[in-house]
């Protein structure tokens, strides 16, 4: 216990870790999102309510990057980057700036993909706009502002195409709440579905190529656009996918930035980086599994996350 330290502050802590060791043993069956609040007693020196919020209808989506900027919470994580980049130039989903800052950066690598089964004959995604293939989509649950439902929507918009549209063509999709939902392996190997379109590929790209799928390139003047969004180019490596005939340009969907908004307190903000440190053991430990498929280095602390 840190000197000084009187009960309330040494019940608090440890509250903590209690909450931090049973979410260790027993996360599968449990929930996963953490809204926690440190804040003064009526008694006590006051200082500025400290606010995490991890995951959920709100805070796991598109929607975060608000709930910060608006001070509802003042730390959160965000999957991938390219969002905060958005709400920082006030691009895409969002209609005005927000004062965003990125207090560190966890580094994940991933890429958005559109698989299709070669039997359709498709090397575009305008070919399905163009020939209305009425297409079996296996992609993420839309959800409240998912950011994956959002980037392949936003994708599908500049091609002509929605999940609607293949609907109206007597298509269908199946949406999953993770990419490496056990249904969507099923789906694939048993040709329920003919297109994939999701990010998390180290989960399943690997198994469609085995089972006829192939990946479609998005075009240079889409790249373009996203671009000027906030996503970046970027490729999904034949070098890692084998069965790829080539490299396929895509958008990057990488990165767990850690951000809080302009006003936080400097030496709250400095606190915050130094708990990662001290605790990037048990950081470490617990991410490995989401990260070790890419062989990253699992936590950067020297160099922090630049909002482009």
């Amino acid at each position: 216990m840190a000197p000084g330290m009187n009960s309330r502050m040494m019940r608090t802590k440890l509250g903590l870790e209690i909450a931090a060791e049973i979410f260790s043993s027993r996360m599968l069956s449990m929930g996963n999102v953490l809204s926690l609040s440190i804040t003064s007693g009526s008694d006590e020196p006051q200082f500025s309510r400290l606010a995490f919020g991890f995951n959920g209808d709100l805070m796991g989506g598109m929607r975060a990057p608000i709930e910060v900027g608006t001070k509802r919470v003042d730390v959160a994580f965000v999957n991938p980057s390219p969002v905060v980049t958005m709400a920082y130039r006030g691009r895409g989903f969002y209609k005005r700036k927000w004062p965003l800052r990125a207090l560190a950066s966890f580094p994940s690598r991933d890429r958005i993909a559109f698989a299709v089964s070669k039997e359709l004959g498709i090397r575009s995604l305008r070919d399905i706009a163009r020939r209305k293939i009425p297409l079996r989509i296996a992609t993420r649950s839309s959800g409240v502002d998912n950011t994956t439902h959002y980037t392949v929507s936003k994708i599908l918009s500049l091609y002509g195409l929605s999940f609607a549209k293949v609907k109206k063509w007597g298509g269908s999709w199946e949406e999953s709440p993770w990419p490496s939902s056990p249904r969507r392996k099923e789906s694939i190997r048993r040709g329920e579905v003919n297109a994939v379109f999701d990010e998390g590929i180290y989960t399943w790209l690997d198994e469609a190529l085995e089972c006829g799928f192939e990946v479609l390139h998005l075009e240079s003047d889409v790249l373009r656009t996203l671009q000027t969004i906030g996503y970046r180019r970027a490729l999904i490596p034949r070098a890692r996918h084998k069965r790829l005939a080539e490299d396929i340009r895509t958008v990057d969907f990488s990165g767990w930035p850690l951000i809080t908004h302009r006003w936080l307190d400097n030496d709250i903000a400095y606190s915050i980086c130094e708990a990662i440190d001290a605790r990037k053991a048990v950081i470490t430990g617990a991410a490995s599994n989401s990260f070790s498929p890419w062989g990253e280095k699992i936590l950067s602390c020297e160099r922090l996350f630049a909002i482009g």
